[in-house]
């Protein structure tokens, strides 16, 4: 019989079965028709059906796809690298060197242990090891454990790890002190994708302690980005004061709201750190911690007393600058009595000018592009974070020397503009015609775990804005994923002057600048009428003494109407002064011709008040005296500032 098969193909378009593969007549000969079929298929097997044409009233059934037929199917056979991993490692058998390590014995193979050059060298050299078949293994790393050196020697016997990040770190310094670059590269792999608050301090860590650089900088910019947004409470608890000084300096910080928001992070943090077993809720954190600070004593404020001393390096580069033009932040430092507020005093005489000269129309702003150190030092740190896609207009509240910035996000464009008369303003606006300003505007995507996926920067750009004019400030490609965390530096005011613009609080408080007299510094005491709790008829008849011990001083009398007598122990360096108001004589000043004596002593004791320091009522003692033990006392000073008064 010969073949019945014809050469033809009809083609079935309508049928559904067509589409998932052929049809074909069923017939003895199956040769001639894979041949015929195979020299009518289309290259592109995955996305047509093979056509065919049948004759005769034979039935047909549904075969599957041609290229199915030479697919190699995969049958799962007993791994050798898991007979070796299990026989030769976990079993020791035909072992022919013992290792002794964190008191443990490991039956291991020789031939295995020389892929590390660590062994290699221990075994092909002339070490006294190579001749021993038990050897004694030294570690000297803490984070190496009996698991990580269990996954260390374990990777020698089969060509894949298993590993926990939390189990990572041991692992890798395992890798680094046996040699296994592989098993190195491995672990950082992991690290790099599993970063998270959880994670971020112990990989930073270890990547400072192996010199890991490239991970060591994702963990840093992982905390640059997040440190600030973050509701993790663990995270706190681990950072250092180093590492937040750092963070806080760093230009490229990630700031969400204002510079505000950076103390108000710092004093979650201090609290964690002394309170690490402290695991309530993040909402009624707060009150939690206004309660720690107040337990304060009252004659120091947090960072004088001892605890508070080992946080102060992390303030130190907080600009505040930018606090202070903020009342409700003012009244929140005074509240909270963690900083002096004499050590900010030098700086709003700065700001004073600063406005002075904005408002008078001497300064426009930065006429150039400024000095990159000297705006990541001084701008204005501010941010937001646009959690969806949709349209966002928003300001940074605070006194901007009258220039109110908006800012709008929409259709993946973010404009800035002079905001003046168009919307209302909360606080006055300059009507000048033009004002120049300075910004860098960084956005960046994250992940679920907080890793930055990518990022976008202006640079440093000066611009001119006039009355109520807006400018594209940032086109965002459509490859930005949402939540988007946008951060912007601002300068408003031209080059620097002369007048301190930036404080650190840290160098101040240690060197006692502000609260104690330098040698060159004369320490004033005034006699005022109206501060004495007796009236001025009960002064009238009696005398008013004041005594001060001072090494080396001089006096001068300056608008009192009493007498300074001066006296002195011979061989003594001691001079004691006493003023003398006489009753016989003119009243006593009063408060608006306070008399006032100013004792020059170029050698000071650190206890005797500053030009700076807030004038009081009453004399302290010197540290010298003998009286000062028991008499010296430090007053609260609290700064006021009433409601009804604008605070610059």
């Amino acid at each position: 019989m010969g073949n019945r098969f014809s050469s033809k193909f009809s083609k079935h378009s309508s049928s559904a079965s067509s589409k998932r593969g052929v049809k074909r007549k069923h017939e003895d000969d199956t040769e001639s028709v894979l041949s015929s079929s195979e020299n009518n298929e289309d290259d592109d097997r995955r996305s047509e059906s093979r056509k065919s044409e049948t004759s005769g009233n034979d039935p047909e059934i549904g075969l599957a796809p041609l290229s199915d037929i030479h697919t190699p199917k995969r049958k799962h056979l007993k791994s050798t690298s898991k007979y070796i991993y299990q026989t030769l490692f976990l079993n020791g058998e035909n072992s022919d060197i013992k290792i002794y390590a964190l008191g443990q014995e490991w039956k291991l193979h020789k031939i295995y242990l020389s892929q590390s050059p660590y062994f290699a060298c221990m075994f092909n050299g002339s070490w006294r090891e190579s001749l021993l078949s038990e050897i004694d293994l030294q570690i000297p790393d803490p984070a190496i454990d009996n698991a990580a050196l269990k996954t260390a020697f374990g990777s020698l016997y089969r060509d894949y790890v298993f590993m926990k990040p939390v189990e990572v770190i041991g692992v890798l310094a395992a890798a680094f002190l046996l040699q296994l670059d592989g098993l190195k590269q491995q672990c950082l792999t992991l690290m790099s994708n599993t970063i998270s608050g959880d994670t971020v301090c112990s990989y930073y860590e270890a990547c400072c302690r192996y010199d890991v650089e490239n991970l060591r900088t994702e963990c840093y910019n992982w905390l640059l980005t997040n440190i600030l947004n973050s509701t993790d409470l663990d995270l706190f608890k681990q950072i250092s004061v180093d590492m937040m000084k750092t963070l806080i300096g760093d230009p490229k910080l990630f700031v969400m709201q204002v510079e505000m928001d950076i103390y108000t992070v710092l004093k979650r943090w201090i609290f964690l750190k002394e309170n690490p077993s402290w695991c309530g809720e993040y909402k009624t954190m707060l009150s939690c911690i206004d309660d720690y600070f107040k337990k304060t004593e009252e004659v120091d404020c947090f960072l004088e007393t001892t605890t508070g001393q080992t946080y102060l390096p992390a303030f130190s580069d907080i600009r505040w600058q930018h606090i202070a033009i903020d009342l409700d932040s003012l009244l929140i430092l005074e509240q909270d009595r963690i900083i002096n507020l004499e050590w900010i005093k030098p700086l709003y005489h700065g700001m004073w000018r600063k406005m002075l000269r904005l408002e008078q129309s001497k300064d426009k702003g930065p006429e150039d592009v400024p000095d990159e150190s000297h705006f990541n030092k001084t701008s204005l740190r501010c941010g937001r974070l646009l959690k969806c896609e949709g349209e966002y207009c928003w300001r940074w509240v605070g006194y901007n020397y009258g220039v109110d910035i908006l800012l709008t996000y929409v259709n993946n464009l973010i404009f800035i503009k002079r905001n003046t008369t168009t919307q209302p303003n909360p606080h006055s606006a300059n009507l000048e015609k033009q004002k120049n300003l300075a910004y860098r505007l960084t956005i960046a995507s994250v992940d679920k775990d907080g890793k930055m996926t990518q990022t976008k920067s202006t640079g440093i750009q000066k611009i001119s804005l006039h009355k109520d004019e807006e400018m594209l400030a940032l086109t965002v490609n459509n490859t930005f994923t949402f939540p988007l965390y946008l951060s912007m530096n601002i300068l408003l005011t031209g080059q620097p002057c002369s007048q301190p613009e930036h404080i650190d609080i840290c160098s101040v408080a240690r060197s006692k600048v502000l609260l104690h007299s330098s040698s060159q510094t004369p320490a004033v005491l005034m006699c005022n009428a109206e501060s004495q709790t007796e009236d001025l008829a009960e002064k009238a008849k009696k005398s008013l003494i004041q005594d001060v011990s001072l090494s080396s001083a001089t006096a001068k009398l300056c608008q009192t109407t009493g007498t300074v007598v001066s006296t002195s122990d011979p061989g003594s360096s001691k001079k004691t002064l006493t003023i003398v108001h006489h009753s016989s004589g003119t009243d006593c000043p009063s408060s608006n011709g306070a008399g006032s004596v100013e004792l020059l002593a170029p050698n000071t004791s650190s206890n005797q008040p500053s030009e700076n320091s807030p004038v009081t009522s009453h004399t302290e003692p010197a540290e010298n005296s003998p009286q000062s033990s028991s008499t010296t006392k430090k007053s609260k000073r609290v700064l006021k500032y009433p409601e009804d008064e604008e605070v610059i």
